[in-house]
């Protein structure tokens, strides 16, 4: 049943890996616009080429063996990166192997990830399976999540994990922190404090050392925390698809005039919608000073429900689309929206579930779901009739 749930958990961090890449490869050319573009089934950067621009690669199959004189970010089925990246490195796909140096960060998501090379700052790691080498050397902190890592690099700072298993085989800088069902310490020298949650006890091997303290924290009570947890999650579920049942049913033009906008305009409604998170509380705030001065402070106080309310409202919107977008492939037919919607976020709020990936599939839906809002009120604003 434990390998069975194992193997699930891995598949679904896969695919949910996919999804978040996806996304942000949508959005970064919104921000890079003179970027290297490239996609097919297969893109590939030769052992002699150097490419002084940072690449942005959609495939079947990236493979990138020559020089880089800036980031690349990737999706793909397999991505093999062997080259020298001189800045960030950001891939989603099935299968990644990195063997090349990086000088800066990594950051990948995927089904088999396997690194083997120098990286400069820090890795940032997601995975049904991951292994980092021993040819590897990590500059600055590990983030690792997924289902089973072993990391036998060295890492200069702090280890911050959320895994099924993982296994650290070599020099740790500073702390190692997290939630973790099985840790061992293979040979690993760990300079600070070891500081984990767990229902098993960490397994020290082959001369393994803690300079610091080992502190164990064991979920108490367990039943009633995944009880408590499946309540969260409940609640969050109604709250949202109740929402979502307001604006199907009340503005349902609207609820569907913005969906079909999310799919056709993704790039500009991700845009848009993280210029609406992040400059309307900056407005809010100018408000609420200008306000106290002149008057009408409570308009900046008015922006921030009227703020919270359109990113709900944008998570909601994006459940829909996802619903509608999984009916069809399906095949079912004659459904009410509401079951749609339903589904929908049913599917999103599962996969927020996951540690790491799940915020940041979350955050995409929702900036999504605002942006593709705001084009549709924006344009039915514009072409309005003016009042004779």
């Amino acid at each position: 049943m434990a390998r069975t749930h194992a193997m699930h958990r891995r598949a679904v961090v896969a695919f949910s890996g996919s999804i978040m890449v996806a996304a942000v490869f949508a959005w970064l050319p919104l921000q890079a616009a003179a970027a290297d573009l490239r996609q097919g089934s297969d893109v590939t950067v030769g052992p002699g080429e150097t490419v002084n621009d940072d690449i942005y690669a959609g495939a079947g199959t990236v493979s990138i063996s020559g020089t880089v004189n800036g980031s690349v970010i990737a999706g793909g089925g397999t991505i093999t990166v062997s080259g020298t990246i001189t800045r960030d490195l950001i891939l989603g796909g099935g299968t990644i192997n990195v063997t090349g140096h990086v000088g800066g960060s990594i950051i990948a998501a995927g089904g088999n990830i396997t690194v083997n090379g120098p990286i400069a700052q820090d890795l940032v790691v997601t995975g049904g399976t991951i292994d980092v080498g021993s040819g590897a050397t990590i500059g600055r902190d590990l983030v690792v999540a997924g289902g089973s890592a072993t990391v036998s690099a060295p890492i200069a700072r702090r280890v911050q994990m959320s895994a099924g298993s993982l296994t650290l085989r070599n020099r740790v800088g500073g702390d190692v922190r997290g939630r973790v069902d099985h840790l061992k310490l293979d040979g690993a020298q760990v300079a600070g404090n070891l500081d984990y949650t767990s229902n098993n006890s960490v397994e020290q091997v082959n001369g393994a050392h803690v300079a610091g303290t080992i502190t164990r924290h064991t979920p108490t009570d367990r039943g009633g925390d995944a009880g408590n947890g499946f309540l969260g999650w409940l609640r969050g579920l109604i709250g949202i698809f109740a929402l979502g049942l307001l604006l199907i049913f009340l503005l349902p033009g609207l609820s569907s005039r913005a969906i079909d906008t999310e799919r056709a305009q993704p790039w500009a409604s991700l845009g848009i919608g993280a210029g609406i998170l992040v400059i309307t509380p900056i407005v809010a705030l100018i408000v609420f000073v200008i306000g106290i001065l002149i008057g009408g402070w409570w308009l900046g106080l008015l922006l921030i429900p009227l703020w919270i309310l359109a990113l709900a409202i944008g998570y909601a919107i994006s459940g829909f689309l996802l619903g509608r977008l999984i009916f069809a492939r399906l095949g079912w037919g004659g459904y009410h929206d509401a079951f749609a919607l339903l589904g929908g976020l049913f599917v999103l709020t599962i996969v927020g579930l996951i540690p790491v990936v799940g915020w940041l599939i979350s955050l995409v839906a929702v900036l999504l779901g605002a942006g593709a809002l705001a084009l549709v009120v924006t344009r039915r604003a514009w072409m309005r009739p003016a009042v004779g």
